[in-house]
């Protein structure tokens, strides 16, 4: 099974809510074969921004131990993933990410500081 597929199916299993979402986007792509970017990207940073508006705590801190599981793989594909679609994707509106960093874990905080230097 390939990363991408891993990873698309990790985050749909994680959050079943983005199920539908997720089939959407991958049906006139490559499936769950779909790469993660676009996956991440298109349907997890406005999930997390949502959750950020709506000052969901509780689904925030599920979010935040999820992007640690996935940098604690230890695979050059998903971190990518992690820093680019998802880290940047949210780091460019700094007001979205004000409220976010209290649940951010100590791996994802090690990568915003690389990002931000």
């Amino acid at each position: 099974m390939s990363i991408q597929k891993i990873m698309n199916l990790m985050l749909v299993e994680k959050f079943p809510e983005l199920k539908d979402k997720y089939e959407e986007e991958i049906s006139w792509q490559e499936g769950n074969e779909t790469g993660s970017h676009v996956v991440y990207g298109d349907i997890f940073v406005p999930f997390i921004k949502e959750k950020i508006e709506e000052k969901n705590d509780i689904k925030l801190e599920i979010i935040c131990e999820f992007i640690e599981e996935l940098i604690k793989m230890k695979n050059d594909y998903v971190e990518e993933v992690v820093k680019f679609s998802i880290i940047e994707g949210i780091l460019d509106d700094y007001k979205t990410f004000g409220y976010l960093e209290k649940f951010v874990k100590e791996d994802t905080q090690n990568i915003i500081n690389i990002i931000k230097n």
